[in-house]
């Protein structure tokens, strides 16, 4: 009548390779300070402060349908902005994982252009204050655009050493030699 039956299942695994994403490794971002004590660090802040007020000044400093007042804001704007990118990088050492990536050159290439833009925005903000009335808030902000241009001037060649050196970017500590 009743007979008892045992009956056995099977499994079978079939084992696939698997795709892992080997992207960059972001485990050692974290926020160092010590950066803003090299002169690296010091010249970065600096140039934010100057462009900072250059871009203030010319937005108060006169009439703004001027076309060099128009460009030193935009210069001031962008270089603020991309300066700041910068710091955020070496602060959070993104520039350590991105090893492939001349920091160094591509800093000194930043440099030298803002050095050339900020003496063409210094020379029009000059130009500017003694062409029109009511624009004295001009002369201001050209003198803030020679400053940065000293400061980027001069950033641009500590780069240029650190690049004949063959240095190495890194955030927080000194440039490392390239070994």
């Amino acid at each position: 009548m009743y007979q008892e039956r045992t009956i056995t299942y099977g499994r079978t695994y079939q084992t696939e390779p698997r795709v892992v994403y080997h992207g960059p490794d972001f485990s050692g971002i974290h926020l160092d300070l010590d950066y803003l004590k090299t002169l690296s660090g010091m010249l970065k802040c600096i140039q934010i402060a100057l462009c900072f007020l250059t871009f203030i000044t010319v937005i108060g400093g006169g009439p703004y349908y001027y076309n060099g007042a128009t460009w030193a804001s935009f210069v001031s704007s962008v270089g603020l902005m991309i300066t700041t990118i910068l710091l955020v990088f070496y602060l959070f050492h993104v520039v350590d994982k991105f090893t492939n990536i001349p920091w160094i050159v591509c800093e000194m290439i930043y440099c030298f252009m803002f050095t050339m833009f900020f003496f063409l925005a210094g020379s029009a903000l000059a130009l500017a204050s003694m062409q029109y009335k009511l624009s004295a808030g001009w002369a201001i902000a050209s003198f803030f655009a020679f400053c940065a241009m000293v400061a980027y001037g001069f950033d641009c060649y500590l780069k240029f050493l650190s690049w004949k050196k063959g240095e190495k970017a890194v955030g927080g500590n000194t440039n490392v030699q390239n070994v």
